[in-house]
């Protein structure tokens, strides 16, 4: 008797093991030769593994805080759309752009992300010398994640080495109301004004992203491409963005 449950038990354990072994052998497969659904595709965490864990992390928080707007204009009947950052300081929503997408009051714009639509409070700051605006929003997004300020400026030695020559950078955007984008490039030298140029790529409507550096901290802002001449005329260098370094923002209108 003892025997015969001795083997009941042996053919027990290996008909469980047996049955494990097949649940992980069908999973692999699956895994394998499962064809993912777009949904799956456009997830936002779905960002190549070739980059350390911070890197992703930063590419995610450039994806999560990217925004669209858009401003008219009642007397041209013009609506401008560029790319936008949104943040939150003492729990309060707002969003960062240049101030060259504003048309017209702050009734007539609207940030947006998919389905989600937010209109404009007040114009904190519009700043047309320096190039950018600071927005308080109707309310916070659903499916967005702002970034932090303070907190997710640069500290210190940061400054410096976040405008380095050749230090990396992230930004986000929707060029022709594409997007949102995510691209990177490199800081490769200085302008006038304390602007700083990197060699990436951006387009009409890139204006307003936030750009980040690897260890996702929020260095500036897309603000235009350079424009130079040849025997030709004009020549656009859409690889050469100009950028508004974020220590340029007055942030204490939305810290006081």
């Amino acid at each position: 008797m003892n025997r015969f449950l001795k083997w009941v038990k042996v053919l027990f354990w290996a008909g469980l093991g047996a049955m494990a072994t097949l649940s992980i052998i069908t999973a692999i497969a699956y895994e394998q030769y499962h064809f993912p659904t777009q949904t799956e595709i456009q997830d936002p965490t779905n960002i190549s593994t070739e980059y350390s864990r911070e890197y992703q992390k930063t590419i995610l928080k450039s994806r999560m805080s990217s925004v669209l707007t858009m401003s008219g204009d009642i007397l041209s009947g013009m609506v401008a759309t560029q790319s936008a950052t949104y943040f939150v300081a003492n729990d309060t929503p707002y969003i960062i752009t240049t101030a060259h997408g504003i048309l017209g009051p702050c009734f007539l714009m609207v940030v947006t992300h998919e389905e989600e639509t937010i209109g404009c409070t007040d114009y904190m700051i519009v700043d047309r010398e320096a190039d950018y605006a600071i927005i308080k929003i109707e309310d916070k997004f659903f499916n967005r994640t702002p970034i932090k300020i303070p907190e997710d400026l640069p500290l210190g030695r940061e400054w410096k080495k976040s405008y380095s020559i050749l230090s990396k950078i992230i930004y986000t955007g929707y060029p022709n109301m594409v997007g949102p984008l995510t691209l990177k490039g490199d800081v490769v030298g200085y302008a006038d004004g304390e602007l700083v140029y990197i060699f990436s790529h951006a387009y009409s409507g890139s204006s307003g992203s936030g750009v980040f550096s690897t260890d996702g901290k929020y260095i500036g802002m897309i603000m235009a491409i350079d424009v130079g001449q040849n025997e030709l005329g004009v020549d656009v260098l859409e690889n050469i963005v100009i950028v508004t370094p974020s220590f340029k923002i007055d942030w204490a209108v939305v810290l006081d």
